[in-house]
């Protein structure tokens, strides 16, 4: 990840009221998706939010690839404390509507 990545990813964060992090379901992109997961909680923390108190949902996309790994092993990757989480194929519109759906319900809730 370039420097400028990380910098708009940060600056992206600050204020934020819900989080959608789509991880890709490649077993070849595992190592990709821990680190921008890492990256995240350290981004997230950098601005004192909790991604524990924060409205989170997790996607897991390009599930049509024949590399994919199975749901429970890229969950427990990348979803170890049990936020909701969704398959996609974001190229045929499958699971992208569902995610959003649930981290708005998800804000909505918090907001009031």
């Amino acid at each position: 990840m370039t420097m400028i990545n990380y910098a708009s990813r940060k600056l992206i964060l600050k204020g934020v009221d819900g989080l959608m992090f789509v991880t890709d379901s490649q077993r070849e992109r595992a190592e990709a998706n821990i680190e921008a997961m890492h990256n995240l909680y350290e981004n997230i923390e950098s601005y004192g939010y909790d991604l524990t108190k924060i409205p989170f949902a997790i996607q897991y996309n390009k599930r049509d690839m024949p590399t994919a790994m199975s749901v429970e092993e890229i969950r427990s990757q990348s979803n170890p404390v049990g936020v909701p989480d969704f398959e996609a194929v974001a190229i045929e519109g499958k699971g992208v509507f569902e995610t959003l759906k649930a981290v708005s319900k998800l804000v909505v809730k918090n907001l009031s």
